[in-house]
């Protein structure tokens, strides 16, 4: 069973088209500093014991190595992107703090992997690996697949209670995927998350429900003025809509990775979702025209041409859209705030990233892996730190008080505040094939060519036979 669920997962991720920004990617916004010198098992004494050791001088480094020749420790590391990427803030700050963890322990040599450009295949690999048991010491991956690794990944706990980091300094969100039982299996560093932008001049006070959404774009689609979303066949479509079914109380697959979201309340989380997207084509809010965006980005001529009032987006698009019009003239005429929800229930939104987990089962590699990572992704310092190189948002919540970078940062601070109803996609190999038939049903919806109840069928017939063909 378990040889058929693997391969039953592979099919489905080497199919996946998640976007950089849903699965985590190097397009967010975030923060600054550097990382801290804690070190595996014994505190600061270790590392200064590393350091008065010392006249070993620099040690070599490559782009797929860095250590002391005569290293007796070796650990191979799969990064999201490595010393060669041509992200050279991200390189720089890998390079630096890479140098200073074997410095602090010259018995450790790291031998760097890059997972390159295409994650999907690089996780489906990874998947392989654990599962045949050649995968690497430690590796990046991405939060949305994180679960299907559980039964091959060592303990980090230990570690970082050892570096003073509690679990509870992460966001909820990823604190539940993190630990699942008992043991905290993974390090969540960085995310991204999908939030309502509206213009200040236009809107005093952002919509907190669809009522209140259709009132204020009433008084002002006279002059020309639209509510965006993309809408396109793309995962992006899925992470920027299914906030408006999940704050319904929606669930779309149940833990054994049944479909469930055209039962009982999930069907009418569904229905009233679909509703809504209709009406915002029938009252002229949005043009149809939405189903050809694929990604958030494809909405930034329309803002950049002045005439978007609000449109729901991810938190990269702060950045992009500075680089567009001016970082100075976007915070000054922006807000961003939660994604309006249904009248009567809370907001809900859709966050990404990526983690690192610890394959070795040799308990002295065990530690020294977790820690380096600490150094380099998780520590108050390296938090930031990479955050800022990355330009990406940090998962831990602490993090955001730990640097004026983000203090400063009113956008960094409304993104804080939006990661606090924060979900992520089910896990599950069918969730992918669900995903697409969700934004079919979607472009059906929003062009006229189904009503929202029969896109409903058709996509629930769809998904419930590709169920039944998994069994």
């Amino acid at each position: 069973m378990k040889k058929r669920f693997l391969s039953m997962f592979l099919a489905a991720m080497m199919v996946a088209s998640m976007t950089a920004g849903c699965g985590g990617g190097s397009d967010s916004s975030g923060g600054s500093g550097q990382a801290d010198t804690g070190s595996a098992g014994s505190g600061s004494d270790s590392g200064s014991a590393g350091s008065e050791e010392g006249g070993k001088g620099e040690p070599t480094l490559t782009t797929d190595s860095v250590g002391y020749d005569d290293a007796e420790i070796e650990i191979t590391w799969l990064v999201q992107e490595g010393f060669d990427t041509t992200n050279q803030p991200v390189a720089d700050y890998q390079k630096e703090k890479a140098i200073e963890f074997v410095k602090k322990h010259p018995e450790v040599k790291i031998q760097i992997t890059s997972a390159g450009s295409q994650y999907n295949d690089a996780m489906a690999k990874l998947l392989t690996q654990a599962a045949t048991g050649t995968a690497p010491d430690v590796a990046v991956i991405d939060s949305f697949y994180l679960p299907q690794y559980y039964e091959y990944l060592q303990p980090v706990g230990d570690v970082l209670e050892e570096n003073n980091i509690p679990l509870d300094s992460w966001f909820e969100f990823a604190q539940e995927i993190m630990k699942p039982e008992d043991d905290i299996l993974a390090m969540w560093y960085d995310t991204d998350v999908r939030a309502l932008y509206y213009r200040k001049d236009l809107v005093d006070t952002p919509p907190t429900n669809w009522t209140e959404l259709f009132d204020t774009m009433e008084a002002l689609k006279g002059d020309g003025y639209s509510f965006l979303y993309p809408a396109g066949k793309n995962e992006t479509t899925s992470c920027d809509i299914l906030p408006w079914f999940w704050s319904q109380g929606g669930e779309l697959l149940d833990d054994d990775g049944k479909p469930i979201f055209n039962e009982g309340d999930n069907q009418k989380a569904m229905l009233e979702t679909f509703n809504f997207l209709k009406k915002t084509i029938d009252t002229g809010i949005t043009p149809q025209r939405v189903t050809s965006f694929m990604t958030d980005g494809d909405m930034i001529e329309d803002i950049a041409s002045g005439n978007v009032a609000m449109f729901v987006g991810g938190s990269w698009l702060a950045t992009q859209i500075g680089a567009v019009i001016g970082e100075d003239t976007f915070n000054e005429m922006y807000g961003i705030t939660d994604i309006p929800c249904m009248d009567g229930y809370d907001p809900s939104t859709c966050c990404g990233g990526w983690t690192y987990g610890i394959f070795t089962q040799d308990e002295t590699k065990r530690k020294l892996a977790a820690q380096f990572i600490i150094d380099m992704y998780i520590s108050d310092e390296g938090n930031v730190g990479y955050t800022t190189a990355s330009g990406n948002l940090p998962c831990r919540e602490t993090s955001y008080e730990l640097s004026d970078r983000f203090k400063d940062d009113p956008n960094a601070m409304a993104f804080k505040d939006v990661f606090q109803n924060g979900h992520i996609r089910p896990p599950k190999p069918l969730y992918t094939f669900l995903s697409n038939e969700f934004q079919v049903a979607i472009a059906d919806v929003i062009n006229g060519s189904k009503s929202p109840e029969d896109a409903l069928k058709t996509m629930a017939q769809a998904v419930d036979a590709e169920y039944a063909k998994e069994q």
